[in-house]
């Protein structure tokens, strides 16, 4: 029964994630789109159709998971991430990217090179996990690994909580990935609300919106209250910044 509300609470929260993602995008007809760490596109498709663009591109690194997107009319690009992108400067006016950064090795590098690709005036909206949500932070004080760090693709290690304890890492995701397996892609490195706004704005970013979704163990009307109130410690967190004219 506790798994179950677990997996209801988790459910609830990425869904209201996705709902902050789509808020924060404008409607622009003729914007550039890219979307970094597009996965099979799922998440992709429904960027293309908030914002009202005709063509958005998708870069990912996983052959598999590009294949499916493009089945789906996304443009594609496939390159490691921890690489320079193959994309020339001020190519686009919206990069969306979400839950990638916390698979990112070399954060400088990722940051560095949504800032390259942005035109002068062109945004990005990027959502991850919350190292300082509640359930985070009472793994800790319990002397376990925070839930929302993988840290070995192997298996799952350091949380007897976590609902794919010692299994391996990312594989329940096929079924939600096209079929492709991510497990080689583990958590590294995990933000809290503050920090992944203090990196953007490190590199010359303005922080227009933040947003939080999943506020353990309030559920519903009073979980969603509570993380627009709070969204220091909600399960995921989602932030808009500009790149300066």
């Amino acid at each position: 029964m506790l798994a179950k509300f677990y997996q209801y609470l988790w459910k609830e929260a990425y869904q209201r994630n996705d709902q902050n993602i789509l808020s924060l995008l404008e409607k622009n007809h003729r914007a550039d789109v890219v979307d970094i760490g597009c996965g099979d596109g799922q998440k992709t498709i429904y960027f293309k159709k908030k914002i009202g663009c005709h063509m958005v591109t998708g870069i990912d690194g996983v052959v598999g998971r590009l294949k499916a997107a493009k089945k789906r009319g996304i443009y594609i690009k496939q390159s490691d991430l921890e690489k320079k992108w193959p994309f020339p400067s001020d190519s686009f006016d919206v990069v969306v990217s979400n839950q990638v950064i916390e698979h990112i090795s070399d954060i400088d590098h990722f940051i560095k090179e949504i800032f390259r690709i942005l035109k002068p005036g062109g945004y990005c909206v990027i959502s991850t996990e919350n190292l300082s949500s509640w359930h985070n932070i009472f793994a800790l004080i319990l002397g376990h690994q925070a839930f929302s760090q993988t840290i070995i693709s192997k298996f799952h290690v350091g949380n007897p909580f976590s609902l794919h304890f010692k299994e391996k890492t990312g594989a329940w995701s096929a079924n939600d990935n096209s079929g492709v397996d991510d497990a080689t892609f583990p958590h590294i490195k995990i933000l809290t609300y503050r920090s992944l706004r203090a990196v953007f704005e490190a590199y010359n970013f303005q922080f227009i919106q933040g947003k939080g979704s999943g506020y353990y163990p309030l559920f519903a009307i009073l979980g969603r209250i509570a993380a627009v109130s709070d969204p220091y410690h909600t399960h995921f967190i989602t932030a808009k910044f500009r790149k300066p004219m």
